[in-house]
């Protein structure tokens, strides 16, 4: 179980309030630290070099997807539904990036939706690589929005459909039913709106 920090647009800096005067490191320690950096790059190349076994993996399409709702949680005016792509071909596949959300009415119409890419802060755990899908394997991710909490009397339309559309591609899997029923609000307390939904980018862990 991953946890989550709540997005906000500004956090405060710490200051140090001491420091400490510590002995000069010898120089093969410094020449080790020096190198950590190039040696995990070069490990990097290999794997996502065209010839490596990453590379050959091609990425995920709708054709073989299909999509997974688990719970909502909420903190502090802020709710957080997790959700998955489940790959149903025998064939292994991989996903990287953000996923993009779009609500849809029960008549089948759109509902205004405001995508935007959730920032890393609230998921440090969550790093943005390949998730290599197995038969049957998912990858997760959560998308954050805005709760009523604030927004007086005003009602924004709850969706009846979601259209959860994987990284890279252009077409969407669908999400019907209870799960699909999400409000998202937005703006502050001089300029309310609604429909903001912030994906997280897809992982291999549940969130």
């Amino acid at each position: 179980m991953l946890s989550f920090t709540r997005p906000r647009q500004d956090q405060p800096l710490l200051a140090c309030a001491e420091m400490a005067i510590a002995p000069a490191p010898v120089r093969r320690r410094r020449t080790a630290t020096r190198l950590a950096p190039l040696l995990a790059s070069a490990v990097a190349l290999v794997l996502l070099a065209p010839g490596s076994a990453l590379a050959s993996v091609p990425r995920c399409t709708v054709a073989h997807l299909k999509a997974w709702a688990g719970p909502v949680q909420g903190n502090l005016g802020t709710d957080l539904a997790e959700f998955a792509f489940i790959n149903t071909s025998s064939k292994e596949c991989s996903l990287i990036g953000y996923p993009k959300l779009q609500m849809v009415s029960r008549a089948g119409q759109p509902i205004a939706t405001t995508d935007r890419n959730s920032p890393v802060s609230a998921f440090p755990e969550i790093t943005r690589k390949p998730v290599l899908l197995g038969k049957g394997k998912r990858a997760y991710f959560g998308v954050f929005y805005p709760d009523h909490t604030g927004s007086g009397t005003r009602v924004c339309p709850t969706a009846a459909m979601l259209e959860l559309t994987p990284p890279g591609s252009t077409q969407a899997v669908t999400v019907r039913g209870s799960a699909a029923a999400i409000t998202p609000y937005a703006g502050s307390d001089t300029a309310l709106g609604c429909g903001l939904v912030q994906p997280t980018l897809v992982s291999a862990k549940s969130l």
